[in-house]
């Protein structure tokens, strides 16, 4: 099971990515209110399984408190921060807490399905076809010999 766990106030990026993985049954959306409640959660997944979006607009300090915790507990599973307004003042302190995307401006459900199921598609031979069959084309830059997709 591919787990998402997303903090935010009040449903919107959930709905969306329940919509965008409707009908695959192993991946999972799940929302949280509370960035207590989301990080005792995520400490009991598989890290190679789960990814955490924050969304800012649940509160900024809501989400450094989330990364200061996950920061502290060395955990390795991906977080990624989307924010309604831009976040050029804060970017690389997120980078340094451990934040590998920041989605800023309007949400693009779209492109967040696209970059969950990358990060959590485990094996690069496996994650180039499954980017290849659904036409996200941008290899990443760390993969040797990347194709693009069509």
């Amino acid at each position: 099971m591919k787990n998402v766990f997303v903090l935010e106030e009040r449903t919107h990026i959930v709905s969306e990515l329940r919509w965008q993985f409707e009908g695959q049954s192993e991946w999972s959306i799940t929302g949280f209110s509370s960035e207590q409640a989301l990080f005792q959660q995520a400490m009991q997944e598989n890290s190679d399984s789960l990814l955490v979006i924050l969304d800012f607009s649940a509160g900024k300090t809501v989400c450094l408190q989330f990364l200061q915790r996950y920061q502290g507990a060395h955990s390795r599973f991906p977080v990624m921060v989307f924010s309604p307004d831009p976040l050029q003042n804060l970017e690389w302190a997120l980078r340094e807490l451990g934040v590998f995307h920041i989605q800023s401006g309007e949400l693009e459900p779209e492109r967040i399905a696209k970059i969950c199921r990358w990060q959590l598609v485990p094996d690069p031979q496996k994650r180039q076809t499954h980017l290849q069959t659904t036409c996200f084309t941008s290899p990443h830059p760390e993969e040797p010999n990347g194709k693009q997709g069509s």
